[in-house]
C-alpha cells in the first residue's frame, strides 16, 4: 500500500476547513482504538474520536480499494456527517480526517521500526507502501492587454490543471507546508505534492516579485513588459502556455531560440532587393525580445534581436528594402542577415555578384613529402572549409565550391576528408609549382606552412654565389641548397635538352625554367672548360668578364654577389681603349675616324692578350688598320697569312703605307722561302699564304709570334679541313682575323675563326653546337653577348657618309625559243630521274649546275646547240651601252666558260677587256688591276666570282654585272664591293641578270632568305639566325619544282 497516496486520496475529499480542524484533533491526540484489516483487496480502517471536552465519542470507518487506489467510502457517527452526507457523495468530516492522519503516522512509525530490525524487509515494505510525492503540473494563461501589460493566471493539478483562485494564499501554503482547496475537485497539499524543478523556479520567481506585480481579484497577476521576458524564460521547453493576443487564443510553446525567419535577396536592375517569404513575427514587447511567430512564443538571442531590429520596421512598412548594387552594400547586408537567419534564398544574379566578394584561402602544407591543401571560403565573416559538408550557411554556394574543387583536381589534387591531397607525378608536380600556384593565386589568397618549403621547387633564391679576387685572379664560388655538386653535370644536360625541371637525389624539383637558375647554370657552363670540374669553385677567364657582368645585370641576378670585381676587366673591354692613339708614327697616309677607332680597338685587345676579329664590311680598309696597328707595335714579330691571290696586294700596301716596316714574303720556291725564313729576325712582318704555310710547318712549330693575323679568315671556316688545322697550330701571343663575312653558311664557321683567335673561348665544337646551333633566340642573344667584345664590325652605310649610293637592278631576261626548249627538255629528264629517288646529292647538284648553265647558254652543255642565248644577248647590249658612255664595267660569273664566251664576243667587237679567274697568278692579278684602274679608256673586266670576289680594288668601274645568281648573297656582295668601296666617286650600278621562268628565280628567293647573315649575329637585325645553313636537301629539291 502506498501510504502517501492513501492520505492524499482521503484528504482530497475534504474541504480546507475540515482538513484544518481534523489536523488539530489529531494533534490533540483525540483519536484512539485504531485498527485495520484487509478483506478481499479492500482495506478497512477503524477508529474512535473523542470531543475536546470528552462529552462525546464517535466511531469512524474508512474503506480503501488497494487495487484501484481509490477511497470507496468513509463514515462517522457524528451529526455533522449524518447531515452533510445526505447531500454530497463521499463526504468526509473532521473526525475522518483526524483518523486518516493518525493511521498515516502510526503506519509510518511501524515501517521505521521494522527498518531498524530488518533493513531488507523494511526496504521491500517501504517499496510496497511508498512515500513518493505527487508531481503536479503547472500551466499559465497569459493575456496581453491593450495597455501592453500581461495578465497571468496560474493553473495547477495532477492530470488536469485548475485555476488557482487565490495566488497569494497558494504561494503561502506552498511555503508553510499546508493544504489548500483549489476547487471542489482538487486539494493542494504542499507536504505531499511537488512541482518540477523548472516550475519551482517559476513559482519562486513569481513569489519573489509579487510586490512588483499587481494581483487582480486574487487570481490574476498583472505584469509589466519589463518582467514578461524573464517570466517566460523560466517556463520549461515542453510546456505550452495559453496566450490571448488581440482577442485570439493560442496554445504556444516557449521557444528560447532565434525566430526561424526567412528572406529573399535578389537583383533588380541596379538594386539589391531584400524581401521576406513569410509573415513578419509579432513583437510582444517594446524591448523586441519576445515574439509571437507561427503560434509559438520566441525568446530570440540578443544577437538576432539587435540585428533584426535594424530591418524590421522598414520591412513591415514597405514589404521590402532596397540597397545599391555594390560590394559594400552586399558585404554589409549579408553580415547583417547572417546574424539574423540561416534561411535566405538568393537569386542567381545575387549569387553571381556575391562570388566576387567571397574571400577564398588556400593553405598548402607538406606532410611526409605529401602535399596537402585546405581551402576555406570567408562567406562575409563565416569561414567554411569547402570539404566540410556538416556546416550550414545560407550563403554557402555548393556549385561555387565544386568549381574550386574541380580547379584543384585539374592540378591532380583529390578530396580526402577535409583536405585535398596531391597525387600527381613529377611532371604534374612541376606543373603545379610553376603554373598551379599562380593559377590558385588568381582566385584565392595563398598561405604556406613552414613544412611546405621542403617540398617546393628549388629556385634562384636557393643559390649562394660570389665572385672573389682582384685583377686577373678571379674565382667564382657557388652552391645550391639541397643539390650535390655531383648532380651539376646532369642539370646542365637537362638544360641542353630543354627540359622543364630536374629531380634531385633528395627528391626535390629544380626549376629549370626559373630564369635565375637558367642564367646561373649558363654562367657555370660558360666558365667551365672541364666537364668533371664540379666542386663549387671555378677560375674565371678574364675574357668572359664583360659577358658575365652583362649577364648578371641584364638578367637581374642579384643573388650573385661580388660582381664588382669583374668591372676592371669588363670596363677595358667595353670601352675598347687603353690609351687612345690619335696619330701613328711612320704611317704614310691619313686614317679615317672609324679606322682610327679600329686601330685603338686592336691595341686594347692586344694589351689584354685577347684575340679579335676585324669584320668591317668589304671596302672599309681592314688592311690599312692592321698596318697602322703593326706600326704601333714596331719591334714585335708578326705573321700575316693571306690567300695566294692577295699576297702581293699586302706587300704593295705595306710598301705604300708603312715603308719603315721590314716585310718578308714567304712565297714561291723552297729556296726563295728559306731565304726569308733563315733571316726571319731581319723582318718586322712575315707574309705567307694559306697554301704555302703547310710546306713550312716545321718552321712554324718552333716559332712564337707576337701577333698572327689571317686575312679573309673565311678560309678557315671549315674546322675539319687540313689547312684550318695547320693554321690553328701557329703559336702567337695575340691572334687577329680579318673578314668581311665571318659567317657565310653556318655558325660553325664563326666558331672555327674564334677557335683560332681565342681557343676554347667558344668551347669545343661539340659543345658549341649543343649550345648555339639550331637553338632559340635566347641562345643566339647569348652568343652575340659572348662574341660582341671581340668582333668589330662597321658597315659602309654607317661610317662613310661620302660613299656614293649603290643601286641594284634585276633584269628578268626571257630565253630564246630554242633555249627554252633545251631547258624544258632537260628539266623533264631531271624530274624523271628524281622520281626514282636513287640519286645522291652530288648527282642532284650536277643536274642543278647544268640547268643553270642552260640559263646562260645551252652551248655550255650541248656543243651541238646552234641557237642564241637570251641572257648573253642582253649582257652584250648592256656592255655596249656602258662602253658607248665611256664607262667601265665589271662582269662576274661563276662559270668561266660564260666569261670566255663573252670574251670572244668582245674581242670580235674590238671592245677592250681583261680577264681574271682562279688560274691567274697573284702577280698577274696585281698587274691587271693596276692597268684597269689606271686606264682612262672604257673597258670590261671579266672576273670569275670565286677568284675575284676578294682582295681586288676596282673603284674605277661604276657598273657591276652579275651574269648568274648564287645562293649565298654574301659572295655576290663581296664581288660588288670590288667597285663599291673607299675611293669610289660615282654611283655604282649593280645589274643582276636572271633567266625568267627558270631555276634562277628560285635561287634569288633563296638569296633573300639568307641575306645579311653576318649582321644578324653581330648586330640587332631581326634575321632568324637558325635560317643560316648550307643549301639543304629540301632546298635543292625545291629548285626543281
Amino acid at each position: 500500500m502506498n501510504l502517501k497516496k492513501l492520505l492524499d486520496s482521503v484528504l482530497a475529499l475534504g474541504s480546507n476547513i475540515s482538513i484544518k480542524e481534523g489536523k488539530d484533533i489529531y494533534k490533540n491526540r483525540l483519536v484512539s482504538n485504531l485498527t485495520s484489516k484487509k478483506i478481499n483487496d479492500i482495506y478497512h480502517i477503524y477508529s474512535r474520536v473523542t470531543e475536546d471536552d470528552n462529552s462525546k465519542t464517535y466511531s469512524c470507518h474508512i474503506k480503501y480499494n488497494l487495487k484501484t487506489e481509490k477511497v470507496l467510502g468513509a463514515t462517522c457517527t457524528c451529526s455533522t456527517y449524518e447531515e452533510f452526507s445526505k447531500h454530497k457523495h463521499n463526504y468526509i468530516c473532521k473526525h475522518i480526517v483526524a483518523s486518516i492522519f493518525y493511521f498515516y503516522i502510526v503506519a509510518k512509525n511501524k515501517i521505521k521500526k521494522i527498518a531498524k530490525e530488518n533493513p531488507t524487509t523494511s526496504r521491500n515494505k517501504e517499496n510496497k507502501v511508498g512515500f513518493e510525492k505527487k508531481l503536479l503540473n503547472l500551466d499559465l494563461d497569459i493575456k496581453r492587454s491593450d495597455t501592453n501589460e500581461f495578465d497571468v493566471q496560474i493553473r495547477i493539478g495532477e492530470n488536469n490543471t485548475y485555476l488557482v483562485p487565490k495566488i497569494s494564499e497558494f504561494l503561502k501554503c506552498k511555503e508553510v507546508k499546508g493544504h489548500l482547496r483549489i476547487n471542489g475537485e482538487f486539494l493542494y497539499n504542499s507536504t505531499s505534492m511537488i512541482f518540477s524543478e523548472q516550475d519551482e523556479r517559476l513559482l519562486n520567481y513569481i513569489h519573489m516579485n509579487l510586490n512588483n506585480f499587481k494581483v487582480v481579484e486574487g487570481k490574476t497577476l498583472r505584469i509589466s513588459e519589463a518582467y514578461i521576458e524573464d517570466l517566460l524564460k523560466l517556463i520549461s521547453d515542453n510546456k505550452k502556455v495559453k496566450l490571448n493576443y488581440n482577442y485570439i487564443n493560442y496554445e504556444s510553446y516557449i521557444i528560447k531560440d532565434d525566430i526561424p525567419l526567412s528572406f529573399t535577396v535578389k537583383l533588380d536592375l541596379n538594386k539589391i532587393i531584400l524581401t521576406t517569404k513569410k509573415k513578419l513575427p509579432i513583437p510582444l514587447n517594446d524591448n523586441f525580445t519576445v515574439f509571437l511567430n507561427d503560434r509559438k512564443i520566441y525568446l530570440p538571442t540578443e544577437n538576432q534581436v539587435k540585428n533584426y531590429r535594424v530591418i524590421y520596421s522598414k520591412l513591415k512598412q514597405e514589404g521590402k528594402i532596397e540597397y545599391p548594387k555594390n560590394e559594400a552594400s552586399i558585404v554589409s547586408l549579408f553580415k547583417l542577415l547572417s546574424n539574423i537567419s540561416n534561411d535566405i534564398l538568393l537569386g542567381d544574379g545575387i549569387k553571381h555578384l556575391c562570388r566576387n566578394c567571397y574571400k577564398i584561402k588556400s593553405l598548402f602544407k607538406n606532410e611526409n613529402n605529401e602535399i596537402k591543401c585546405k581551402v576555406t571560403i570567408d562567406y562575409f565573416g563565416k569561414i567554411i572549409n569547402i570539404l566540410d559538408k556538416n556546416v550550414e550557411c545560407f550563403l554557402r554556394d555548393n556549385y561555387f565550391e565544386e568549381e574550386i574543387a574541380m580547379k584543384l583536381e585539374r592540378y591532380r589534387f583529390i578530396k580526402k576528408g577535409t583536405e585535398f591531397i596531391f597525387i600527381g607525378d613529377d611532371e604534374e608536380r612541376y606543373d603545379f609549382f610553376t603554373n598551379g600556384i599562380q593559377f590558385f593565386k588568381s582566385f584565392s589568397r595563398l598561405e604556406f606552412s613552414k613544412s611546405f618549403n621542403e617540398a617546393s621547387l628549388i629556385g634562384s633564391s636557393d643559390i649562394h654565389a660570389i665572385f672573389e679576387g682582384e685583377g686577373e685572379n678571379l674565382t667564382f664560388k657557388y652552391d645550391i641548397d639541397g643539390i650535390d655538386y655531383s648532380e651539376y653535370a646532369k642539370i646542365l644536360q637537362s638544360l641542353s635538352e630543354d627540359r622543364d625541371f630536374y629531380k634531385t637525389k633528395k627528391g626535390r624539383i629544380l626549376d629549370l625554367r626559373d630564369l635565375g637558375i637558367n642564367n646561373f647554370f649558363n654562367i657555370i657552363d660558360n666558365l667551365m672548360y672541364s666537364e668533371d670540374l664540379y666542386d663549387g669553385i671555378l677560375d674565371v677567364d678574364k675574357s668572359k668578364a664583360l659577358f658575365i657582368e652583362d649577364s648578371i645585370k641584364n638578367n637581374n641576378l642579384i643573388f650573385i654577389r661580388g660582381a664588382e670585381v669583374l668591372n676592371i676587366v669588363s670596363k677595358k673591354l667595353e670601352s675598347r681603349t687603353i690609351e687612345e692613339v690619335n696619330e701613328i708614327e711612320g704611317l704614310n697616309g691619313v686614317l679615317r675616324g672609324y679606322q682610327l677607332i679600329g686601330v685603338n680597338y686592336l691595341l686594347a685587345l692586344s694589351e689584354m692578350n685577347f684575340g679579335g676579329i676585324l669584320a668591317d664590311e668589304m671596302g672599309l680598309g681592314k688592311t690599312i688598320q692592321i698596318i697602322a696597328f703593326l706600326l704601333c707595335q714596331k719591334g714585335k714579330k708578326s705573321l700575316v697569312v693571306t690567300p695566294t691571290s692577295l699576297i702581293y696586294n699586302w706587300k704593295e700596301e705595306f710598301e705604300k703605307f708603312a715603308p719603315d716596316l721590314n716585310v718578308g714574303i714567304i712565297h714561291g720556291s723552297k729556296s726563295i722561302r728559306n731565304k726569308v725564313l733563315d733571316n726571319k729576325d731581319e723582318y718586322d712582318v712575315l707574309i705567307t699564304t694559306y697554301g704555302t704555310i703547310k710546306n713550312d710547318i716545321s718552321f712554324y712549330k718552333n716559332e712564337i709570334f707576337d701577333y698572327c693575323i689571317i686575312d679573309e679568315a673565311q678560309n678557315i671556316k671549315n674546322p675539319k679541313a687540313q689547312n684550318t688545322k695547320i693554321i690553328k697550330e701557329i703559336k702567337a701571343k695575340v691572334k687577329f682575323a680579318l673578314t668581311g663575312t665571318p659567317i657565310e653558311n653556318s655558325l660553325i664557321e664563326l666558331w672555327s675563326i674564334f677557335d683560332f683567335i681565342m681557343p676554347k673561348y667558344l668551347f669545343d665544337e661539340k659543345k658549341f653546337k649543343q649550345k648555339f646551333v639550331n637553338r632559340t633566340e635566347m641562345e643566339i642573344d647569348e652568343l652575340k653577348s659572348l662574341i660582341n667584345p671581340f668582333i668589330l664590325r662597321r658597315l659602309k652605310r654607317d661610317v662613310i657618309t661620302e660613299l656614293p649610293e649603290k643601286i641594284e637592278k634585276k633584269y628578268y631576261v626571257s630565253m630564246t625559243t630554242e633555249q627554252k626548249l633545251a631547258y624544258k627538255n632537260y628539266m623533264k629528264e631531271v624530274k624523271l630521274k628524281l622520281k626514282t629517288g636513287e640519286d645522291d646529292n652530288i648527282t642532284i647538284f650536277s643536274y642543278l649546275t647544268r640547268l643553270r648553265q642552260l640559263c646562260q647558254d645551252p652551248i655550255l652543255v650541248n656543243k651541238d646547240y646552234t641557237g642564241d642565248s637570251g641572257k648573253l644577248n642582253v649582257a652584250l647590249e648592256i656592255i655596249d651601252e656602258v662602253i658607248k658612255e665611256n664607262n667601265k664595267i665589271l662582269v662576274f660569273s661563276q662559270f668561266t666558260s660564260v666569261l670566255k664566251k663573252i670574251e670572244e664576243e668582245l674581242n670580235e667587237r674590238k671592245i677592250v677587256n681583261k680577264y681574271l679567274d682562279g688560274s691567274t697568278s697573284a702577280k698577274e692579278r696585281v698587274r691587271l688591276v693596276a692597268e684597269f684602274n689606271e686606264s682612262n679608256e672604257p673597258g670590261v673586266f671579266l672576273i670569275s666570282l670565286k677568284a675575284g670576289g676578294t682582295g681586288l680594288n676596282l673603284t674605277s668601274a661604276k657598273f657591276v654585272m652579275h651574269m648568274d645568281p648564287w645562293w649565298n648573297p654574301a659572295i655576290e656582295d663581296q664581288a660588288t664591293d670590288r667597285a663599291h668601296r673607299i675611293g669610289q666617286k660615282n654611283v655604282v650600278e649593280v645589274i643582276k641578270l636572271i633567266a625568267k621562268d627558270t631555276i634562277e628565280e628560285k635561287v634569288i628567293q633563296l638569296q633573300e632568305e639568307k641575306r645579311e647573315i653576318i649582321n644578324s649575329v653581330m648586330s640587332d637585325d631581326s634575321l632568324n639566325i637558325n635560317n643560316i645553313s648550307k643549301l639543304t636537301n629540301d632546298e635543292i629539291l625545291d629548285l626543281f619544282k
